[in-house]
């Protein structure tokens, strides 16, 4: 139940709340409201799109310069206010309802989901709460149970300078979830050094990281220091920890215990003070198991360990975060695209995102780049996600007689179909002749389309290791979307 504050409008236009046990009250105008909120309780803001006095993106603003701690709702009932609902979020706008295709019961449960993340809000020190908005916490965008649970962990230890180890599939946002504790802790002023470790090959990483000295190997024309020592005082990140070689696994062992690192090539040992974030989508525990990862190791990494949930698992937030990526995007090209209508976004709610916030990003820049709409409506997220079942029923493996099924449709909850390990590329015949080279390359691109640049899972379908696949993007010239 919430106590909400209706501005503009009449009561009877506004949605019937009471069997869901809210109290409303109705003032005429943005002044009235004002004036409400500074002698009374209430927990929720509900404003029309249309106010005598103060329009609304001006309330808006007006409100949070009161207090900051007001949950603010805004209806939808024209495409004037459709156009300007990105700038509201700016002034802190929680949420939007449609009144017209929305029902009472949406209508509540919006409400009730402003009211407890305020109530989540209301509950935190003020220390800790001052660095959370009604949009989730810096630049990471949530508002869910889980990511209020994560959020609450991460703050309480930003000032302690623990080694913490951070799990999540690809595309949930663990580099984000790395910068915000750097940032927020005690060596926010110092460097912060990501290393995606599989994305260097195994045997320049030991040098990437520690350094080496001149003529340690071929090509060390001078010496050069490594990641530990650049980011001396401050965080490094070591990204995909579980793809790092046994032998480079023992030496990291060495720092967190001792702090020491020497370079390859040289015999001089130097002290670093360095905080350790590491993160991995990999099952360390069956990888410890199966003697590919030290088992001590572990257990100096996994200091404080925090799990970034899949997308699937806080669809709560997908609305959110369509319209801060849309925002994002928009400013990016330069487009007048400013809103996602109601069924497009059911669309987006209903899907499972098995590549996270990532492929969330990629498809709605798709989305609004084949868009001349100044709003993206059903059928321009429904061509994309056609799109991409398409391609990948296309791309599932079929033997040469086989004849591919035509997709006519997509249902919301489609998910990429996962190939067969076994699978093998299909010959396209044609008068040129190619290349192992060329063959190599077109296999490899194949496989990242076909499972969203995921590349663990890229790797396993062509049965190489992913630090054998990052080899070979660099010798392809393939950019790295990981």
């Amino acid at each position: 139940m919430a106590k909400i504050l209706h501005v503009g409008g009449a009561k009877k236009s506004f949605p019937e709340l009471t069997p869901f046990g809210h109290i409303v009250d109705t003032v005429q105008n943005g002044m009235i409201a004002l004036s409400a909120l500074s002698v009374d309780h209430y927990d929720v803001v509900v404003i029309e799109d249309e106010l005598p006095l103060l329009t609304p993106a001006k309330l808006i603003f007006e409100i949070n310069a009161l207090s900051g701690r007001f949950p603010i709702i805004a209806l939808i009932r024209n495409d004037s206010r459709r156009n300007e609902i990105l700038t509201d979020f700016d002034h802190g706008l929680f949420g939007w309802f449609e009144p017209k295709v929305g029902t009472p019961e949406q209508l509540s449960h919006l409400i009730n989901t402003a009211n407890n993340y305020h109530q989540f809000l209301d509950s935190l020190p003020p220390k800790l709460g001052q660095k959370l908005t009604f949009h989730g916490c810096c630049n990471i965008i949530g508002i869910s149970k889980v990511m209020q649970e994560n959020f609450k962990l991460l703050l309480q230890i930003q000032e302690k300078d623990v080694t913490t180890f951070l799990r999540g599939e690809s595309g949930t946002g663990k580099n984000l979830m790395a910068k915000l504790l750097h940032s927020n802790g005690s060596r926010a002023l110092k460097p912060f050094i990501s290393v995606n470790c599989p994305a260097i090959p195994s045997e320049l990483l030991e040098s990437e990281l520690f350094g080496h000295e001149k003529g340690a190997f071929t090509g060390a024309t001078d010496r050069k220091d490594g990641k530990f020592l650049v980011a001396n005082g401050g965080t490094i990140f070591l990204d995909e920890i579980g793809d790092m070689s046994p032998s480079l696994q023992a030496k990291i062992l060495r720092v967190l215990e001792s702090g020491e690192i020497e370079r390859v090539g040289g015999a001089e040992t130097m002290t670093v003070d360095v905080r350790v974030i590491s993160a991995t989508n990999q099952d360390l525990d069956k990888m410890i198991r199966e003697g590919k990862f030290r088992q001590d190791l572990f257990h100096r990494l996994n200091v404080f360990p925090v799990t970034l949930p899949p997308l699937r698992d806080r669809k709560g937030d997908i609305p959110l975060l369509s319209m801060m990526v849309l925002k994002k995007l928009r400013e990016k090209y330069n487009m007048p695209v400013n809103y996602i209508g109601p069924e497009a976004m059911e669309l987006l709610h209903q899907y499972d995102w098995p590549g996270n916030v990532r492929e969330l990003q990629n498809t709605l820049e798709r989305c609004l780049l084949i868009s001349d709409n100044k709003h993206l409506m059903k059928d321009d997220i429904s061509s994309v996600l056609k799109e991409e079942a398409a391609h990948t029923q296309a791309q599932k493996q079929v033997s040469p007689t086989e004849t591919l099924p035509v997709m006519d449709s997509v249902t919301p909850n489609s998910a990429p179909q996962d190939i067969p390990q076994t699978a093998v590329i299909n010959p396209i015949v044609t008068h040129e002749v190619k290349t192992l080279k060329d063959l190599e390359k077109e296999a490899i691109v194949l496989g990242l389309e076909r499972t969203k640049w995921n590349l663990t899972l890229t790797a396993k379908q062509l049965g190489i290791s992913r630090m054998t696949l990052y080899r070979k993007l660099e010798q392809h010239g393939l950019r790295d979307k990981d």
